[in-house]
């Protein structure tokens, strides 16, 4: 296995929907966390736009996300997560990301 892979999630919520995201958050990261995506980070914007969360998951390969999400995707317990995001979460940028071998966790 090579160098671990980063996954920035940057969530914007609704102004009504902050209360259901931080119910369901804990479901979505478990259910990842079970096919392999360990979420390292979770932070809440302090400036900038209004309720938004970042999440940062560290993968084995870029491919890792995207089996996990095709996974998920077909659990039982998908159904009440997708309704709950729906609700909340209005915009969602993913990014890749690989660290630099200046960073505080380079070998």
């Amino acid at each position: 296995m090579g160098a671990p892979m980063y996954l920035i999630a940057q969530l914007e919520l609704s102004y009504g929907g902050v209360a259901e995201f931080m119910a369901v958050a804990p479901k979505v990261r478990a259910a990842m966390e079970q096919r392999g995506c360990k979420m390292i980070h979770a932070f809440s914007q302090e400036t900038g736009r209004l309720n938004t969360f970042v999440h940062i998951w560290q993968l084995d390969s870029a491919n890792s996300y995207v089996d996990a999400v095709a996974d998920l995707r077909q659990s039982p317990e998908i159904g009440d997560i997708v309704a709950s995001l729906a609700k909340s979460v209005v915009n969602e940028t993913l990014t890749l990301a690989s660290a630099l071998p200046y960073g505080p966790d380079a070998a």
